[in-house]
C-alpha cells in the first residue's frame, strides 16, 4: 500500500487511471441573493426618492370625500389621493389626509387654498358637471408663502382674478339685488364686460363690486358715466307658447348691469370707483315723457315701458286730475310721468301710439299672466313728424284703431267683457270698448268699437247675436252644431248679422244683443214674458238654479227655482221657457234628467250614458213631444194642481216593457240593475226596489224584454236567486264574484201572472230537465248534500237534488236525478252505494286506500251497478225507492253487464 493511501489496482487491471480535479472557491448559486440584495436596495431608494408628500387639509365635514377614492387635482390633473378622514379635537370638522405627488410639491405653500368639487344645480347655473363621471374632488388653488402641509379648505371655489389686460372697476351700492360674479355688464345692449366679485364694507355697511370691461371696450367708460342695474324680465303665456323678453337670457339667470358713456369726460382710469344705481331714474341718466289716462287704474308706478322686447322706461308718476268737464258726463283724465332711456328719445313722435298691455287669464287665451304679479307694462309703436313727449295712453291696442261706436243693450253679460270681438261672417270687425250695467233699465249697457273700414256694414236692420259657445240645433231629420270662432267660443264675442227678412228698427230705438240667430228673427218678440213650467220628482235628482232646459239638444229655457213639496216626499221643480219656445209645452210633453253622467250595471257590464258633454259640465233637464207611455202627470197629496213627471233618463221615460213583482226573504244580493237571465241570457232586470216592513219581506219589480215577457211572466215560472257557492267540490257562479249575483228564470206554461216568489237556491229539478229520480233509502245522510255527483263505473251521470227526513223520522230519504241519456242503466235491481270520503285497510303487509275518485274524497258522492238482466228486471219507474249501502259489495264491482243505450 502507497503512503497516500491511494487505492491499488491490480497488476492484470486495464482500466483507465481516474483524473483528479480541485473544488472551485464560490459556488454560482450565490449571486442569486446578491442580485436580490441590489434589486431590493434599488428599489428602497426609488421609494424614498420618489414617495409621495402626506399634507392635512381640515374640512367643516367629509360629505362627498371617500377614503382611498377621492382625487386631489389641479387644472385637471390627478396629483394626489385621500388616504385618510378623522375627526378633529373639537368634534367640529374633519382633517382629511391626503398623499401628494412630490412632482406637486411646489404647489403646496401656506396660503395654498383647496375646496371640494361636487355636481351642483341652481338658478343661476351648473357647475361641477365632471364630477358626475369622475366623482366628487379636491381641487387648489396655488397660493403664496412658506411651505406647508397644513391646510384650511374653504367652501366653494375662489373667483378667478379679472383679466389684467381689462378695465377694472370698482361700483358701490346700498343693496346687491340680482347681481353676482359673472353677471353681464352692458352698454347699448352689448355686452362688454363682467362682474368679478363683491364684498361687505365693514365700515361703510355699501357692497363693493368689482367689475372687469373687455379692452376693446374699455374707452366707454368715461369718468362722468353713471352705471345701474338693468337685472329684468319679461313674459307673456299662451296657447301658442312661452315667450320671455329680457335684457338678454343671462340677465334672468344672474342679473346685469349697463351704463352710459357721455360725450363729455375723460377715460376712466384702472381701479375708479362709481356708485351703482338701482335703474336708469335712479340713475338720472332718463328723459321724461307723460301720458294722459283715460283710466288711473290701467297703470301703476313702476309699470315698464317695452320696445321690441327690451325695456327702455318706467312709469315714475301717477296724478289724477279731473278737467273741467266741457259737456255733461265728461270722464277725468289722469297723467302718468314716464322715464325712459334716452336711445329711444328719438322713436316719440307725432304719431307715436302708446298702450296698455294687461294680463289676459281666460280658456282661450293666456297672455302677460306675469302681469298678474309684476303689473301692468306698456307698448309702443314708433311714428313719423316732430319729436314729442305728451301722449295719449290707451287701455287697449285696438282702441288705436280708426272705428265707429255704437250702443248695444244686452239682457246679461254672459260671455261679454272688454276686449271681446265683434265679428261678421266669423271675420273680427271690432270690438267691445266699454260693459256697464244701467240701474235704470235693468240691463247691461255695451259700447262697441266698428273698425272704420267695416262700418258700412252696420244698416237700421242689423241685429247682434251673442256668439258665445256652440249654436246646437236638433231635429228628428238629424243635429246642426254651429260654431263661432275659437275665441268668440271660449272667451265670448257678438256677431253681427243682416239679413233681408230682418226689419229696419225705429230712429229712437237703441240696437238689442239677441242670445242666438233663432230669437234674432223674432225681433222684439223674442224679448216677451217667458212660460212658467213645473215638475215634480223625487229628491234623488241633482238640480240647480240657472241648469239649462233642452228641446232636442237647443236650451229653450232654464231652471228658475226647486223646494221641497208639502209632503216632505217630492220636490217641486220652476222651469221658466224663453217665450219663444212656450208653444213647444203641451199634454205630450216628456220631461228627463240630463245632469252629468248615468252609469249603471256591474263590473261586467258597466254602461256609461250622458246627453252630451254640454251636460256632463252644465247639467240640467231635457224635454220633447212623444206619446206618454209612463203618465207624463201627477198630482201630489191632498193637491188638485197637476205637475209633469221628472223622469230619471229618457229610457225611464220612454219605458214600456212589461213588469212582474219579486218578492225575496233578504236584498242583501239584489240591487237595481240586477239581471234576470234564461240559459245565460239576459231577458229582464230589476227596476225598483221596496222594503216591506209591516209583511217581513222585500219587494221588487221588474222589467222584463217585450220579446220575451210571454215566456217568463206565466204560471209556472220558477226564480231563483245564482250566487257564487263554495264547496269541497269546487266553485259555482264563480262569475258572480265580479258581476253580482243574478236572479235564474225557467219558462213556464200556464196562464198569465205578475208576481213571483225568489228561491234562495235552484229548485230541484228543472221542468226542461227531468231526467229519472229515485229515492234512496239511508240511516244515516253522511256527507252527501244537494249537488253531490251520483257515479256509474266513476262517470257522473246525475246528482243529489233533495233529501228529508221519513215520515217516521228514523231514515233518510235522498232524492237522485239522474241525467236522461243516463236514465236507462238503473233498473229495479240496480244496487247503490256511498262512495264518501275513502276506505283505508291496513294489514301486515301495508295499508290499501280505496277512493271512488279524488272528487269524492273531498266532497263524497254516490255509485251504483247493475247486474245482468234476467226475468224479473225492468227498468226503474220514477222515484223507485233503492236501499242506499254505507259501503260496496266486491261482487258488484265485478258485474260486467251490457246495457243496449235506447235508439232516439
Amino acid at each position: 500500500m502507497k503512503e497516500n493511501n491511494e487505492p491499488q489496482m491490480p497488476d492484470n487491471c486495464n482500466a483507465p487511471k481516474p483524473v483528479l480535479h480541485k473544488p472551485n472557491v464560490m459556488s454560482p448559486i450565490w449571486l442569486l441573493p446578491i442580485v436580490a440584495v441590489i434589486l431590493g436596495l434599488y428599489l428602497m431608494y426609488q421609494s424614498i426618492t420618489q414617495a409621495g408628500i402626506e399634507i392635512r387639509v381640515h374640512f367643516s365635514n367629509a360629505n362627498g370625500i371617500v377614503a382611498g377614492k377621492t382625487l386631489v387635482k389641479y387644472q385637471g390633473l390627478i396629483i394626489g389621493k385621500v388616504k385618510n378622514i378623522a375627526l378633529d379635537d373639537n368634534l367640529k370638522g374633519v382633517y382629511v389626509t391626503a398623499e401628494i405627488d412630490n412632482k406637486a410639491e411646489q404647489v403646496l405653500r401656506r396660503n395654498t387654498q383647496f375646496w371640494l368639487v361636487a355636481p351642483k344645480a341652481s338658478i343661476a347655473g351648473i357647475s361641477g358637471l365632471d364630477a358626475l363621471v369622475t366623482g366628487n374632488y379636491i381641487d387648489l388653488l396655488p397660493g403664496d408663502g412658506e411651505y406647508s402641509i397644513k391646510f384650511t379648505a374653504i367652501q366653494n371655489a375662489p373667483n378667478n382674478p379679472p383679466d389684467d389686460e381689462g378695465l377694472i372697476v370698482h361700483l358701490t351700492a346700498d343693496k346687491l339685488s340680482s347681481v353676482r360674479p359673472g353677471s353681464e355688464i352692458f352698454y347699448k345692449k352689448i355686452p362688454v364686460g363682467q362682474v368679478h366679485s363683491f364684498t361687505l364694507d365693514k365700515k361703510t355697511d355699501e357692497i363693493l363690486v368689482e367689475a372687469v370691461i373687455n379692452k376693446q371696450y374699455s374707452y366707454l367708460v368715461k369718468d362722468t358715466s353713471r352705471f345701474w342695474n338693468a337685472s329684468g324680465i319679461n313674459a307673456e303665456f299662451g296657447v301658442d307658447g312661452v315667450k320671455v323678453e329680457t335684457e338678454s337670457l343671462t340677465a334672468i339667470i344672474s342679473g346685469a348691469l349697463a351704463f352710459d358713456s357721455p360725450p363729455i369726460g375723460k377715460p376712466a382710469s384702472d381701479n375708479q370707483i362709481y356708485p351703482l344705481y338701482n335703474s336708469i331714474s335712479d340713475a338720472q341718466r332718463a328723459v321724461q315723457i307723460e301720458f294722459k289716462l283715460s283710466n288711473s287704474n290701467d297703470i301703476k308706478i313702476g309699470n315698464n315701458i317695452y320696445f321690441n322686447g327690451l325695456k327702455v322706461g318706467e312709469i315714475t308718476q301717477v296724478m289724477t286730475q279731473p278737467l273741467i268737464p266741457t259737456t255733461q258726463g265728461s270722464p277725468s283724465v289722469a297723467t302718468a310721468i314716464a322715464d325712459v332711456d334716452p336711445d329711444v328719445v328719438d322713436l316719440f313722435r307725432d304719431s307715436t301710439q302708446f298702450w296698455v298691455e294687461k294680463a289676459n287669464l281666460s280658456l282661450s287665451e293666456s297672455k302677460n299672466i306675469v302681469n298678474l304679479v309684476t303689473g301692468n307694462y306698456i307698448l309702443f309703436t314708433p311714428g313719423q313728424g316732430e319729436l314729442r313727449t305728451t301722449f295719449d295712453l290707451v287701455s287697449n291696442v285696438d282702441d288705436l284703431i280708426p272705428h265707429k261706436q255704437i250702443s248695444i243693450t244686452a239682457n246679461d253679460a254672459n260671455g261679454l267683457a272688454v276686449g271681446n270681438k265683434v265679428y261678421y261672417k266669423n271675420y273680427p270687425i271690432g270690438h267691445i270698448s266699454h260693459v256697464s250695467f244701467n240701474t235704470k233699465t235693468n240691463l247691461i249697457d255695451l259700447n262697441v268699437n266698428l273698425y272704420q273700414d267695416y262700418a258700412h256694414l252696420l244698416t237700421p236692420s242689423s241685429r247682434f247675436i251673442n256668439v258665445s259657445g256652440v249654436s246646437v240645433n236638433a231635429s228628428i231629420s238629424g243635429i246642426n252644431v254651429k260654431s263661432s270662432p275659437i275665441a268668440a267660443l271660449v272667451s265670448g264675442g257678438i256677431e253681427l248679422v243682416n239679413n233681408p227678412a230682418f226689419k229696419a228698427k225705429r230712429k229712437e230705438q237703441g240696437y238689442r244683443l239677441y242670445p242666438n240667430l233663432a230669437l234674432a228673427k223674432l225681433g222684439n218678440n223674442a224679448f216677451k214674458a217667458n212660460k212658467t213650467v213645473t215638475l215634480v220628482s223625487k229628491p234623488d235628482h241633482v238640480i240647480s238654479n240657472g241648469a239649462p232646459v233642452y228641446y232636442r239638444k237647443l236650451v229653450v229655457g232654464t231652471v228658475a227655482d226647486f223646494h221641497l213639496a208639502p209632503d216632505n216626499e217630492h220636490v217641486i221643480i220652476t222651469l221658466d221657457i224663453l217665450s219663444q219656445y212656450a208653444h213647444l209645452i203641451n199634454k205630450n210633453s216628456v220631461f228627463w234628467d240630463v245632469s252629468g253622467i248615468e252609469i249603471s250595471g256591474s263590473l261586467s257590464n258597466l254602461q256609461v250614458q250622458t246627453e252630451s258633454l254640454l251636460t256632463i259640465a252644465a247639467g240640467g233637464i231635457n224635454f220633447d213631444n212623444i206619446k206618454p207611455v209612463n203618465n207624463n202627470k201627477m198630482s201630489l197629496a191632498k193637491s188638485r194642481l197637476s205637475h209633469y213627471k221628472l223622469f230619471k233618463s229618457f229610457a225611464a221615460a220612454t219605458d214600456n216593457r212589461p213588469t212582474v213583482t219579486l218578492t225575496f226573504n233578504s236584498g242583501s244580493d239584489i240591487n237595481i240593475g240586477t239581471e234576470i237571465k234564461h240559459k245565460g241570457i239576459k231577458v229582464g232586470e230589476i227596476s225598483s226596489i221596496k222594503l216591506k216592513v209591516d209583511q217581513g219581506f222585500v219587494e221588487a219589480t221588474a222589467k222584463l224584454e217585450t220579446d220575451y215577457a210571454n215566456y217568463f211572466a206565466r204560471q209556472g215560472s220558477l226564480y231563483w236567486l245564482e250566487n257564487i257557492e263554495v264547496g269541497l267540490d269546487g266553485i259555482k257562479n264563480a262569475n258572480t264574484l265580479i258581476s253580482g249575483a243574478f236572479i235564474n228564470v225557467t219558462k213556464g206554461t200556464g196562464n198569465e201572472a205578475h208576481r213571483f216568489n225568489v228561491l234562495n237556491a235552484a229548485p230541484d229539478i228543472a221542468a226542461e230537465d227531468a231526467g229519472l229520480s229515485v229515492t234512496l233509502v239511508s240511516k244515516r245522510l253522511m256527507s252527501l248534500t244537494a249537488g253531490t255527483p251520483v257515479y256509474y263505473r266513476q262517470v257522473e251521470v246525475g246528482s243529489v237534488t233533495h233529501s228529508e227526513l221519513s215520515a217516521l223520522s228514523d231514515k233518510i230519504l235522498i232524492t237522485l236525478n239522474i241525467l236522461p241519456e243516463y236514465q236507462h242503466l238503473v233498473r229495479n235491481d240496480s244496487q247503490f252505494w256511498a262512495v264518501s270520503g275513502f276506505n283505508v285497510d291496513i294489514g301486515l303487509t301495508g295499508a290499501t286506500l280505496k277512493a271512488e275518485s279524488l272528487k269524492t274524497i273531498l266532497a263524497g258522492g254516490i255509485a251504483f251497478a247493475t247486474p245482468n238482466p234476467d226475468k224479473n228486471s225492468k227498468l226503474a219507474a220514477p222515484f223507485t225507492q233503492f236501499n242506499l249501502a254505507q259501503e260496496v259489495n266486491p261482487d258488484w264491482l265485478m258485474w260486467d253487464t251490457k246495457i243496449q243505450k235506447p235508439a232516439k
